[in-house]
């Protein structure tokens, strides 16, 4: 009887290669099989490790983080801790930071005179938090104030505060020209005579800033005055941390907070004489 020829096996891939390697490690002993196993798999097994951690990483950032219960600007601020800001603030206004972020950005700046990287970021950074809803309340100085009130940043005061409280800070009131406003917005072309440029910023001196703000005080020059902010240069936040002491700060509502109970708060927190702001000065 004839015999057939065996015909050798056809080559199947990777079962074939991972059949090999076990037959490989089949005889060796565990400290063998652990530096084989590190020599061919090391790249796969950090690769995985690394995946692993970074999923960890990501899912406990996510799982940790929390809603704001506040968010405030102190654009152009001098030596302040906006994490001592936001604590004082967080316990002035009762807000539960076990539940909630009470953040206060003290950091941010803007030179007007160039828009160099760090400007682009406040500027882009201001944009998304008034887009998102997160920003409540500002203090800026009165030129990066102008500048953004005539962009509709800030909400008109006589939609926020009572007729008490517009009488109260009725010689310390912002108002910008509401017509010239929606000039702009009607004509893309149309220059709207309020706002700062660069090259004028550049040519101003403290008197002339001083100046500047001290037009908005006055509502009958305008043909559509609207309050948008409020003079804070006697408050016992400026007087007590020294704060903006070569500009005029202005306070102001964020056209889109969802938060307004709180950042009235925040109002009457930067006027509580009771409070010690000098002890929210950053040590170095």
């Amino acid at each position: 009887m004839a015999t057939r020829e065996k015909k050798p096996r056809e080559y199947r891939g990777v079962q074939d290669e991972i059949h090999e390697q076990h037959l490989k490690v089949k005889d060796m002993t565990f400290k063998e099989k652990l530096a084989y196993f590190w020599d061919y798999y090391k790249y796969h097994t950090l690769a995985a490790i690394l995946i692993v951690f970074f999923a960890i990483t990501l899912g406990h950032d996510i799982l940790s983080a929390k809603d704001y219960g506040f968010y405030g600007v102190m654009l152009n601020s001098t030596m302040l801790s906006g994490t001592k800001m936001g604590t004082a603030f967080a316990e002035y206004a009762g807000i539960d930071t076990n539940q909630y972020d009470c953040f206060i950005d003290a950091e941010s700046t803007l030179s007007y005179t160039g828009m160099n990287e760090y400007d682009m970021a406040t500027t882009q950074r201001l944009a998304a938090l008034v887009q998102t809803g997160d920003l409540d309340a500002v203090v800026f100085d009165s030129v990066a104030f102008n500048n953004y009130a005539n962009n509709e940043m800030f909400l008109d005061l006589r939609t926020v505060l009572t007729k008490e409280e517009l009488t109260n800070y009725q010689n310390d009131l912002y108002y910008v020209d509401y017509a010239q406003i929606e000039a702009a917005n009607a004509d893309s072309n149309y220059m709207n005579e309020d706002l700062i440029s660069g090259e004028d910023i550049n040519n101003m001196d403290s008197e002339d800033i001083q100046e500047e703000a001290e037009k908005h005080r006055y509502p009958e020059a305008m043909e559509k005055p609207v309050p948008v902010g409020i003079y804070i240069t006697d408050s016992a936040f400026v007087k007590k941390s020294g704060n903006y002491s070569q500009m005029v700060p202005v306070f102001g509502f964020s056209a889109t907070t969802t938060r307004l109970d709180i950042a009235r708060k925040y109002l009457e927190f930067l006027n509580d004489d009771s409070i010690n702001f000098a002890d929210m000065l950053e040590q170095y």
